[in-house]
């Protein structure tokens, strides 16, 4: 992802496993460049807050980071992101649960419950919100399909496969 961008665009990450990946891994040469929901970790926050950071920085690229989980909360925010013109992308990491619930309920309980979900096949939702929807097959296909929605000029959503079982090796590190 920080291949994909230049120092000054912004990255508006949702809660879940992805936001501690993401700050701890990702560099931030320009301050205020990466906004994420920590206290409270209202999920759902991402796409709003990437339409939001878009209306007042037009001239950057913005990147919504999303688990599957807190996406589809406000996945009805598309539409704002078409209407407005507000050229974001969503960058939707998809598992098919809330990882870092399920990984704290599997360390502190020894299973997990109810964290599991099926999801809509995220191109065919994108598409029909009027966006453009891509899929990424292979993480060598990442940063060019990345770069191809950025280079849109309009809003699009990018859906990323992702183990959910690396979140176990970070779930005793989140509270």
């Amino acid at each position: 992802v920080r291949e994909a961008l230049a120092p000054e665009d912004i990255v508006v990450s949702d809660v879940g496993a992805h936001k501690v990946w993401l700050s701890r891994l990702y560099p931030t040469p320009v301050p205020n460049t990466v906004v994420v929901s920590n206290g409270l970790a209202s999920m759902g926050i991402a796409l709003p807050g990437a339409i939001a950071a878009k209306l007042v920085f037009p001239e950057r690229k913005v990147i919504a980071f999303c688990g599957d989980g807190g996406f589809l909360m406000n996945v009805q925010e598309l539409e704002t992101a078409k209407r407005l013109g507000t050229a974001i992308v969503c960058m939707v990491l998809v598992d098919d649960r809330l990882g870092i619930i399920e990984a704290n309920e599997r360390r502190i309980f020894g299973r997990a419950f109810a964290t599991e979900f099926g999801n809509p096949g995220f191109v065919e939702l994108a598409r029909a919100f009027g966006i453009a929807g891509f899929a990424v097959p292979t993480v060598r296909e990442l940063f060019p399909t990345l770069r191809r929605a950025l280079d849109l000029g309009e809003p699009a959503l990018v859906a990323v496969p992702w183990d959910h079982r690396a979140n176990e090796r970070i779930a005793d590190k989140v509270p």
